[in-house]
């Protein structure tokens, strides 16, 4: 049966799981191919078949025989039949997590998976992509043991086997810190944790107990919990989450909220991942250290995400949902499998175009009213039912939104102007003597650590913050169209369409923004992809990816000339985010864009402009990946005392070469967060001492006790020896972080001695 242990008071973000995992007579082979030892068909069944890649295409209804039950084996875990748990035998000890047939419906008839197969082995990451509706984030909770009412279906899970879920809006207690979020998890090195501090804590009180302490350092290294503490501090810095490290989380915003989850996740180190996009929020460092994270080999990880980059980076097999039931498994990272998926469509429409040849022959045959006389008659005619669902098959190609060329109103010479802009947040500098002159039809990206005023840029473009000195001018004729990463319709009550024939009177002439043509607002919307059933929904029912489509098409509708877009990319599909790629491409307006999706800005970008943190903008003339691959030469060269020179970046590299810059860059990221952390372990490395001190003293007072008692004497020293050892060992460490201080100090030195 299934254990459940809640990690503290964090429902819905971490749960540590006991289960035994079974695969019957099947398994996938770690990716694309799933083996069956025995199958059979029963008159009564109309299976799907398993393509070349390993796909299940929903077909018609499937009618299935029932499950057997087996018994439980001594290492029985937890499966799902029919939606509920139930024990089986555990049979391939190699599998991580497995589930077959599992079905699920929106209402009882749409279904968002039909059949479904899924195989994980260890060490395997796996993205999960399909439309907006498609049941990703549905199948993240199935397979992470969530009850969500799965209508048939079999999951199986390692015995044992520790899952951390990161959902897309994690709860926490609002009362407790960031700190306490992070150690409030239910796990024996959580408990070690909690455990030493509360002893330290009491020390500093004055409340000394030697013995409490000596426990509570034999368990923190019996666990190796010294580690995790530094691992929990490197994980808040590199997430953002250091800028609020004091605060409780009800203070927290969502996308806060969200980072903290993320760092508890890695700090429990579980065997297997579940994330539900977890680049919203972060910010391109965060974004690809976290990526460093997931591709441990020992980590399983499974995911939902709109970043291209990030799916490529991490992942090696992609399952794809279509949105009509149907599921494939495709080899490879997110190129691949657009090439697999382009490959099938065309083959299904090859097939289709076949199929309708064939049913108009046997149409004009059929209506010339044959007798069925002979055998292979009747067998025609038998046929051709079949043959007619073969020639409606609508194919797995999803629908996506069609923007088509959206055009924007006549703009001026003037666009935007700044002249010697400055700007303070309290002791902050967002702004120091900026000085920039918008061109008509340039795009641009804005990137920086989190806070570095990017957001405060844009806010003082539309008018909504005042510059402390210089001046910024917008033109007469520049319309902007903002599109805010806030999702925040008035009246969540209103249906679709009522919403857009709202906008259409707003804007009198829905012409403008979408190539000339003169749009229906049932027209407008179904480019949108809000079909007929989707039409006359209320706004607030909508999915958040769908919110998103329909303030997409809010902007667009009132024909702005300067487009700015912060974090456009957050709950769209990958589809969808393609779609508006290709319509900003064609766009004549001016686009200013913040996005942590590094592919959507290398696609979407002329030129970016580069937030230092500390008030300065810099314009760099390349691609997003140029400029992140500069900011590494740079950091490494600057090791060696070196000036990096920005043509080198043209000079191509040897794998030989990338493979040593990637090794020297890991190397001194590593050596620099140890530093960082080293004060902290120094002390207690201090107080650790301390205690040794009193016991190896009180050891002493014990053996001049125990006299001419020759065997309690050596039990005593036998004692007093590992308390000695330990002391050592101690010594030891505390002058190998001080060599790392000392090299990192260095290294830091030389970083303020190169100029760009």
């Amino acid at each position: 049966r299934q254990v459940s242990t809640r990690c503290g008071v964090m429902p819905l973000l971490l749960t540590t799981t006991s289960m035994t995992t079974t695969t019957r007579a099947w398994a996938f082979d770690g990716g694309a191919k799933a083996h069956r030892a025995s199958s059979s068909r029963t008159p009564a069944t109309t299976a799907t078949r398993a393509n070349a890649s390993g796909s299940r295409r929903a077909g018609t209804k499937v009618v299935r025989a029932p499950t057997t039950r087996r018994d439980a084996g001594k290492r029985g875990g937890d499966v799902y039949v029919n939606g509920r748990p139930e024990t089986f035998d555990a049979k391939d000890k190699d599998s991580v997590l497995s589930a077959q047939n599992l079905r699920k419906t929106y209402d009882g008839e749409r279904y968002q998976f039909l059949n479904l197969e899924v195989g994980l082995s260890a060490g395997q990451k796996v993205a999960i992509v399909g439309p907006n509706g498609s049941g990703k984030s549905t199948l993240l909770q199935v397979l992470g043991g969530r009850e969500i009412g799965l209508e048939d279906g079999e999951v199986w899970r390692r015995k044992g086997l520790r899952v951390c879920f990161v959902d897309q809006e994690p709860e926490f207690d609002p009362e407790l810190n960031v700190l306490e979020a992070l150690y409030a998890s239910d796990t024996p090195v959580m408990r070690a944790l909690r455990k030493y501090d509360a002893v330290v804590a009491a020390t500093a009180r004055g409340e000394v107990n030697d013995k409490a302490m000596s426990d509570a350092l034999a368990d923190m290294d019996a666990l190796g919990a010294w580690d995790l503490e530094e691992k929990t501090q490197v994980a808040l810095k590199k997430l953002g989450c250091d800028e609020f490290i004091g605060n409780k989380m009800g203070q927290l915003s969502g996308g806060q909220r969200k980072r903290v989850a993320l760092a508890a996740a890695l700090v429990e180190t579980p065997d297997l991942i579940i994330l539900d996009e977890p680049t919203n929020h972060l910010s391109v460092e965060g974004v690809e250290w976290l990526e460093e994270q997931l591709q441990s080999p020992n980590l399983t990880v499974l995911l939902v995400s709109h970043d291209r980059m990030f799916i490529d980076n991490v992942c090696q097999d992609i399952i794809e949902l279509d949105g009509k039931g149907g599921s494939y498994r495709h080899r490879g990272g997110y190129a691949a499998f657009l090439e697999q998926r382009a490959e099938r469509w065309s083959t299904e429409a090859q097939q289709l175009q076949a199929a309708k040849n064939m049913f108009r022959r046997e149409q004009e045959w059929m209506r010339r009213q044959p007798k069925a006389r002979s055998t292979k008659e009747k067998a025609r005619i038998e046929r051709f039912s079949s043959l007619t669902e073969r020639a409606n098959y609508k194919g797995t190609k999803t629908k996506s939104i069609e923007l088509g060329d959206v055009s924007s109103s006549r703009m001026g010479s003037v666009i935007v102007e700044f002249d010697d802009a400055q700007l303070t947040f309290g002791d902050k500098k967002i702004l120091d003597g900026f000085s920039y002159a918008f061109n008509k039809g340039e795009k641009i990206g804005l990137v920086g650590p989190n806070g570095a005023g990017k957001t405060t840029l844009i806010r003082t473009i539309l008018g909504e913050i005042p510059l402390d000195a210089g001046w910024v001018s917008i033109g007469e004729t520049v319309s902007f169209g903002y599109y805010s990463q806030v999702v925040n319709f008035k009246d969540p009550t209103m249906r679709v369409v009522d919403y857009v024939k709202e906008i259409e009177g707003e804007a009198k002439d829905l012409i403008g923004g979408f190539a000339g043509q003169r749009l229906s607002v049932y027209t407008l919307l179904e480019r949108f992809n809000f079909t007929d059933g989707r039409q006359a929904v209320q706004i607030g029912s909508l999915s958040g990816g769908e919110q998103r489509r329909l303030q997409m098409l809010t902007v667009l509708a009132l024909c702005p000339n300067f487009l700015i877009l912060d974090e456009p990319t957050n709950d769209l599909d990958l589809d969808t985010i393609e779609s508006l790629e290709d319509m900003l491409s064609n766009f004549d307006g001016c686009v200013l864009v913040v996005s942590h999706d590094r592919q959507f800005v290398n696609n979407i970008a002329d030129h970016i402009f580069v937030f230092d943190g500390k008030g300065g903008i810099s314009d760099w003339s390349g691609t997003y990946s140029e400029l992140r691959e500069y900011a590494k030469a740079q950091a490494l060269e600057a090791v060696d005392g070196c000036k990096v020179d920005k043509k080198s970046l043209n000079k191509a590299m040897t794998e030989e070469e990338k493979a040593a810059a990637k090794e020297a860059e890991k190397q001194k990221r590593e050596l620099l967060r140890e530093a960082h952390n080293a004060p902290g372990i120094i002390k207690k490395i201090e107080q650790a001492l301390e205690v040794l001190d009193k016991e190896i003293t009180a050891f002493d007072s014990e053996l001049f006790k125990a006299g001419s008692d020759v065997e309690k004497a050596l039990k005593i020293q036998e004692k007093k020896d590992a308390k000695v050892a330990k002391q050592e060992l101690y010594y030891a460490e505390w002058e190998r972080l001080e060599g790392v201080v000392a090299k990192a100090e260095e290294i830091k030195a030389a970083d303020e001695a190169v100029t760009c």
